[in-house]
């Protein structure tokens, strides 16, 4: 199992530029979430830490959550080979919030689909530098 981040072509990866906009706090506690999903996915693939959306589409998202200060919330799914494809990080303020982050993610599943977005591991390197992609 491999965690993956949407790449936009052109452009900032929005996992990258989510984390620059968290404190360390915030960032760590994404990391150790991001540790658990690999180690032990079905420790972590229940509530308070995930929630499963019943959404009539061709794949299933996810919601991955961490709460400080602020309601962190990254939506993923899950790839044909297992592994996990982080697509669209928020903070949850209002309800619309995750209806907006869930539109931006299945666009970004399109995207991934027809070539004009891909799909990158985040390498051991973004956990050394505490959640900054190189």
């Amino acid at each position: 199992m491999k965690l993956l981040t949407a790449v936009p072509l052109e452009g900032t990866p929005p996992l990258a530029k989510f984390l620059d906009t968290l404190d360390e706090k915030q960032r760590h506690k994404l990391i150790f979430l991001f540790a658990m999903l690999l180690q032990s996915p079905a420790t972590v693939m229940r509530e308070p830490y995930v929630k499963h959306f019943g959404i009539e589409c061709y794949q299933s998202l996810y919601e991955l959550r961490a709460k400080s200060k602020n309601l962190v919330r990254i939506i993923f799914t899950l790839t044909e080979s297992g592994d996990i494809l982080l697509l669209m990080p928020f903070i949850k303020r209002h309800k619309r919030n995750t209806m907006q982050a869930l539109d931006r993610s299945l666009d970004y599943l399109e995207k991934i689909q027809d070539g004009s977005c891909s799909a990158k591991e985040l390498s051991i390197e973004f956990f050394i530098n505490g959640g900054i992609m190189a």
